[in-house]
């Protein structure tokens, strides 16, 4: 093994694993002689080596092992054991009682103290072997975090970017990053943001300055009390397409700039493709909607091509309408732009009936979400957004009407968004066209009750309402009414004889309950 310069610190270890957290794991028993409170140290690994001077085997940011086996028992000579660990980056010491000695030598602490090395005691019962497993485990723990860490970022990343082009990709940026970001195109103009960046750009081209007389670098990082201001060039090395600058309140760990080496490359290929590309895919999603939602087509034979837009094959889907107020402009952009922000998977049209949406059932909430935040920050209020139940992909042109009926509904309602599946009949009639039919069918046999002004007929009225509500039971509705059941028996059969209806008839007794609440109040 190497061995490292005298005084050398080791190199940045982005999967060290933490002297806490090693102290933590009740089962090896561990515990911190030097210093009084855990320190904050990284531990590349845990190595168990008894020699008097184990330097040429350590390459630095180790945790030493030893039971003391050949350690001088010499005050003097311990201190120098524990310097020569110190010269070449070891980051602490751990010493197992019961072997040789029965407890930590006085001149072992005072030389970690001396040093600033973190001093441990291993108790017997605890083999050498368990300690170094622990560290590689949680090091391998540490390093699969990273790669699904990665990994979902960059799917996150490659979504934004085919749906939301560079202002998706940003914002996807920023919010994984904790980060302001800016992008600028060669010009340095900028392209897109995320985040307060009032006088970043000032700082940025100050920056790029201090790279234009460098050529061969690409990028420059800038670390100060208030963070970490890193500034990379998009596109080949001949031309620049432009730069992303990305100020974070801390450091940059080894994973951030893994993250951001892979945002920097898919704002090259964004910057350097044709728009043409992005807008067809866009044409592409609705084209496979609108296939979806003709009655004329296997809605099956098409299904499959909803995989590029990332859905699955056994999702279940929503739908989602988005209704203006009449006169106003479409939200097409704004709800596009919401759910391209959000990594939602889906594609959209336009309709006669608003902007429909399908969206993935497991991703409705966060759609919804997305969209009705999106459209508040635009100030259109006048928006409501109505959706459809769970449906199968196949079937997702079932979701349309419902999902507009969910839409008027809402909007009757004054709310901004209708859910399908929790509509009662008061809100379906709330819609002004189905009220109007309903009322118009129901006219009829009511209008006797309806036309009186008679108090006689107004407590035939309420009465009729009451026992419909209660589900034609007489106990329950004479209670309610405060009246003999016979008082009541008398009353429906005036209702009867007005209305022409029997009220033993289910289909006379829902006739006449639609048309009570259609009526105008």
């Amino acid at each position: 093994m190497t061995h490292a310069a005298p005084g050398t610190p080791a190199a940045e270890d982005p999967y060290g694993v933490s002297l806490a957290w090693l102290l933590d794991q009740e089962a090896l028993g561990l515990r911190l002689v030097e210093p009084a409170e855990v320190p904050e140290v990284s531990l590349g690994w845990a190595h168990a080596i008894e020699l008097v001077d184990p330097t040429p085997f350590l390459g630095g940011g180790e945790l030493v092992l030893t039971t003391g086996l050949r350690m001088p028992r010499a005050r003097a000579e311990q201190a120098a054991y524990v310097e020569r660990l110190a010269a070449v980056s070891v980051v602490g010491l751990a010493l197992g009682v019961g072997v040789r000695f029965a407890t930590i030598p006085v001149g072992l602490r005072q030389a970690c103290r001396r040093v600033g090395m973190p001093l441990l005691e291993v108790p017997l019962p605890t083999p050498f072997v368990a300690i170094t497993q622990a560290v590689a485990a949680r090091r391998a723990e540490q390093q699969n975090a990273a790669m699904h860490r990665a990994a979902s970022f960059q799917r996150q990343m490659t979504r934004a970017a085919l749906e939301g082009g560079i202002a998706g990709l940003t914002a996807v940026v920023a919010r994984e990053l904790d980060a302001v970001v800016l992008v600028l195109d060669e010009l340095e103009h900028p392209v897109a943001w995320a985040g307060e960046t009032s006088d970043l750009r000032e700082r940025v081209a100050a920056e790029l300055v201090a790279l234009a007389a460098r050529p061969a670098r690409t990028s420059i990082a800038v670390v100060s009390d208030t963070g970490t201001l890193a500034v990379q060039r998009l596109g080949g090395l001949e031309r620049p397409s432009g730069w992303l600058a990305v100020e974070t309140p801390g450091p940059l760990s080894v994973g951030d700039r893994l993250l951001l080496n892979q945002a920097v490359s898919l704002l090259t290929l964004q910057r350097e493709r044709p728009r043409e590309l992005v807008d067809a895919r866009h044409r592409l999603g609705a084209t496979v909607l609108e296939l979806l939602l003709d009655d004329d087509v296997v809605a099956p034979s098409v299904v499959r091509h909803l995989g590029h837009f990332g859905f699955e094959a056994d999702d279940h889907v929503r739908m989602l309408v988005a209704s203006a107020a009449k006169g106003r402009t479409s939200p097409l952009p704004l709800v596009a732009h919401a759910l391209d922000a959000a990594s939602v998977a889906h594609v959209e049209t336009e309709t006669d009936d608003g902007v429909v949406v399908l969206v993935r059932d497991s991703d409705v909430s966060a759609a919804v979400d997305a969209v009705t935040s999106g459209l508040s920050r635009a100030g259109r209020h006048d928006v409501v957004v109505g959706v459809s139940g769970a449906l199968p992909t196949e079937r997702a042109a079932a979701g349309r009407a419902a999902a507009v009926h969910a839409a008027a509904s809402a909007r009757a309602s004054h709310e901004q968004v209708g859910w399908y599946g929790t509509l009662t009949l008061e809100s379906i009639l709330a819609d002004e066209v189905v009220r109007a039919r309903v009322a118009t069918l129901a006219a009829s046999p009511l209008a006797p009750l309806l036309d009186s002004r008679a108090e006689r007929e107004r407590v035939l009225l309420e009465s009729l309402e009451v026992f419909l509500r209660h589900n034609g039971s007489w106990e329950t509705a004479s209670r309610a009414l405060g009246v003999h059941r016979h008082t009541l028996r008398n009353r429906m059969a005036r209702v009867e004889e007005l209305t022409g209806a029997r009220l033993d008839v289910a289909e006379d007794r829902v006739a006449l309950l639609l048309g009570l609440l259609a009526r105008e109040r």
